[in-house]
C-alpha cells in the first residue's frame, strides 16, 4: 500500500469510488457478505474510513453500489450487433465473463442476500434495467424482433441472465459457446411468437 491515500487532500468523485467499489469485490470474495469489513475495505481502497462510510454507511449499502457498477458495466459492454440474436450472445458472453470470475460470484451471492434498504434482499430497484439494457430492447423492437409488450423486458432479461447465473453457481460449468447458442435460441424463439 502506497504511503499517501486515494483521499489525501481530498480529491472527490469517480476515482475514488472506483478503488471502493474494487476494494469492496476483492474483499466479497475474500470474506463473503458475512465477513465483510470497511475498515479493510477502506485500507485496500486506500481512503480512510470515513470516505467509505460518508458514501455508504452500511454493507448493504457498499454491496448495492458494487452491484450497481457492475450492472452498469455489464449494460454498456453490449454493443449493437444489429440483430437481436447477436446483442443476446454479446450479453450472455459478457454476464458469464463477470459471474465467472471469483468476484462476479461473490458479488452475486453477497446480493442474494443483502436486504438493500430494509426492502426484500435482490438488486436495487434503481440498478434493475441499465440505460444501455434498454436501448438493447428498443433496438430490437424497432426491427420488429422484440414487443415489449407481449414479452416484458424484466422477464426475458431475467430469462438470460438467470439462466447463466443457474449455469455458472449452481451447475458450476461453464458457459460455452454451444450453450450460449442454444441460450439464444430459445429466447429468440419464444420472442417471435
Amino acid at each position: 500500500m502506497s504511503t499517501t491515500r486515494r483521499d489525501a487532500g481530498r480529491p472527490r468523485g469517480r476515482p475514488i469510488e472506483e478503488a471502493i467499489v474494487s476494494a469492496t469485490l476483492q474483499e466479497l470474495a475474500l470474506h463473503g457478505l458475512e465477513g465483510l469489513s470497511i475498515p479493510r475495505v477502506a485500507a485496500a481502497a486506500e481512503v480512510n474510513k470515513t470516505t467509505v462510510y460518508r458514501r455508504w454507511p452500511t454493507r448493504e449499502a457498499l454491496v448495492a453500489a458494487a452491484l450497481g457498477t457492475a450492472l452498469r458495466e455489464i449494460a454498456v459492454q453490449v454493443e449493437d450487433t444489429g440483430t437481436l440474436r447477436g446483442d443476446l450472445a454479446v450479453l450472455v458472453q459478457i454476464v458469464a465473463t463477470r459471474m465467472g470470475s471469483p468476484e462476479g460470484r461473490a458479488l452475486v451471492r453477497a446480493a442474494l442476500g443483502a436486504s438493500f434498504g430494509g426492502a426484500e434482499p435482490g438488486v436495487p430497484t434503481e440498478e434493475r434495467e441499465p440505460s444501455a439494457i434498454v436501448a438493447l430492447v428498443a433496438r430490437a423492437a424497432t426491427r420488429g424482433e422484440w414487443d415489449p409488450a407481449r414479452h416484458p423486458p424484466e422477464v426475458v432479461l431475467a430469462m438470460v441472465t438467470g439462466s447463466v447465473m443457474h449455469r455458472v453457481l449452481m451447475e458450476q460449468q461453464p458457459v460455452t459457446p454451444s450453450w450460449a447458442e442454444a441460450l439464444v435460441d430459445v429466447v429468440v424463439r419464444g420472442l417471435a411468437c
